[in-house]
């Protein structure tokens, strides 16, 4: 066909198509359109500088030292280096005939800083090892205090389990030291003599072996920052960068455009470049307004949010330290105030399930930011051995018009019109729901708890109603359920975490503001007494009108932050 019978053909065939466009516009929906494309904002938070700090240099030889073999947990009390450690000591007096060997368990729980001891340590050993646990948090503290006394001129190397390397390493890099850990194989029940003759004479080239120039480095060591944009592509390659560098959930994310983003700032007066935490865990990272406004948008929320997912950062940097832990985490946030009928906060039917934008979205925001602002990692310092479904979304206001008693925020000293956050650690243990069934069916549950540090029952109105009907304060109310959560000490001395916390702080160590009378100490064991700390008991009124509802979860004491301070 020439050239001429195809314009020919062009003016014929241009006006019919026009033409069918017109008269059947569903044509047009069968036409491809281009995919719109994106470009996402980084969502990363930022490592701070850190100070580069050189390892004590070592003896050649330990002969004539003191050797210190700390076992970070009470013996007995579940670590599963129990007899590592001795053997550790045992071949240490063995090699070097002249040293001095002496086993110590840490005084205070293994989380706890311990300046009496460390002074101790410095004063009379000469090198150390520092026993770990099987445990996520553990292993960051041991990697940690051994940093402390190295930086105090003590050598020593901790004794880790090999399926937490990473969490090691990532706290090595944290402190700014090359520390000398050695792993052992989990479980060690399993070592052979072959490994565990390995493991003995890496442990002794730890402490004697000079220094590499890497382990004396000091300085500023200023990490790189994160480029302003991560990613540019459709939505559903945005949604793949963001998943494949594990920065999601595993559900979709909104991209968080420049505009996207522009429009959440609008919702706090606050400088996009402002500061709103440099301790963002489980790495400690950096937060700027603009890095919650990105999250934010991933998360689903709302610009008129924003106040409360800023208070959220700073709730969770106070209180967000034992998300490093083989525990299975998850935080309650309780909101109060004002701001909960400002952004339509559901508090009454279904306020802890699915159905509410805000409750569902600012939930879901903590997890997201976590990730994406604190350096979370699953499998590397986010190392929960089960999971927790209520990681997802744990967030719900208070039902405050329909209580009979004052709020949490006022009865934590707040004023009604103040709008508050308060955030606990929680996740491990639930009991509930009670229909029908009486407090003290909840006590007695909640009494079987381990490490029963703090609880939160959650009433409805209707139980609430009939408790202050019968003349129950709220205070009446929180100090009957702690009378009734109550054990033999036998059975209370047997809870797993009694060793490691409860008698430390009975002993005068403390840890955090978890109190419980002295008295115990010498108690027989059929005395019966209540096993939670009295100020851990809090009570907060939430859900429907109907129906007499309640439930408990054991938590961590709470922190509190105002939210109308990011307005």
């Amino acid at each position: 066909m020439n050239l001429k019978k195809l314009a020919m053909l062009a003016i014929i065939a241009c006006p019919v198509t026009i033409l069918v466009i017109l008269l059947f516009p569903s044509y047009q929906a069968h036409a491809v359109l281009p995919e719109p494309h994106y470009e996402a904002l980084n969502s990363r938070g930022f490592m701070p500088d850190v100070q580069l700090i050189s390892l004590a240099q070592r003896p050649s030889d330990l002969n004539n030292k003191v050797v210190y073999i700390i076992n970070s947990w009470p013996v007995g009390s579940g670590s599963q280096l129990d007899d590592i450690l001795v053997k550790i000591g045992d071949y240490l007096a063995k090699r070097f005939p002249k040293a001095k060997i002496i086993a110590k368990a840490k005084p205070s729980a293994y989380g706890t800083d311990d300046p009496e001891f460390w002074d101790e340590i410095v004063k009379k050993a000469d090198a150390f090892v520092y026993g770990a646990a099987p445990s996520c948090a553990t292993t960051m503290h041991a990697v940690k205090y051994t940093g402390l006394l190295e930086k105090r001129g003590r050598p020593g190397v901790p004794i880790i389990f090999d399926n937490l390397i990473e969490d090691a390493k990532i706290t090595s890099d944290e402190i700014g030291m090359r520390v000398r850990w050695v792993a052992v194989p989990y479980p060690p029940e399993e070592i052979s003599d072959r490994q565990m003759s390995g493991i003995m004479n890496k442990i002794a080239e730890s402490l004697t072996s000079p220094l590499s120039a890497e382990e004396t480095r000091t300085g500023i060591y200023k990490p790189p920052k994160p480029e302003k944009v991560a990613y540019k592509g459709t939505f559903e390659e945005i949604n793949k960068y963001f998943y494949n560098k594990g920065l999601t959930d595993g559900l979709p994310i909104i991209p968080p455009t420049k505009e996207r983003v522009a429009e959440m700032l609008k919702g706090t007066s606050h400088a996009p470049d402002e500061v709103v935490t440099t301790e963002m865990w489980p790495a400690q990272w950096g937060v700027t307004v603009e890095k919650v406004a990105i999250v934010g948008v991933m998360a689903g929320c709302k610009p008129k949010y924003m106040p409360v997912l800023l208070a959220t950062i700073e709730a969770f940097s106070k209180s967000g330290t034992d998300i490093r832990s083989t525990n299975s985490f998850s935080y309650m946030r309780v909101i109060n105030g004002p701001i909960r009928k400002e952004l339509d906060m559901n508090a009454a039917t279904y306020a802890l399930g699915p159905g509410n934008h805000a409750n569902a979205s600012i939930g879901r925001f903590l997890s997201l930011a976590i990730t994406n602002l604190g350096g979370g990692q699953i499998g590397v310092n986010l190392m929960g051995s089960q999971g927790n479904v209520s990681s997802y979304t744990f967030c719900f206001p208070e039902n405050e018009e329909n209580s009979p008693w004052e709020s949490f925020a006022v009865e934590k000293g707040y004023k009604p019109n103040e709008s508050t956050l308060s955030m606990y650690s929680t996740g491990w243990s639930h009991c509930g729901n009670y229909l029908g069934g009486s407090v003290d069916d909840l006590a007695r549950a909640m009494a079987q708890f381990t490490w029963p540090c703090g609880m939160v029952v959650l009433v409805s109105p209707p139980r609430a109603k009939e408790w202050a009907k019968n003349g129950f304060s709220k205070k009446d109310f929180k100090d009957y359920i702690w009378s009734h959560a109550t054990l033999p000490m036998k059975i209370f001395r047997q809870d797993s975490y009694y060793k490691k916390f409860i008698e430390p702080i009975l002993r005068g160590k403390p840890m955090g503001e978890y109190k419980w009378p002295k008295h115990y100490l010498w108690l027989p064991d059929d005395a019966v007494v209540p096993v939670y700390p009295q100020e851990g008991v809090q009570v907060i009124v939430v859900g429907e009108n109907q129906n007499p509802m309640m439930q408990g979860w054991k938590t961590g004491y709470p922190t509190i932050v105002s939210i109308d301070k990011w307005r």
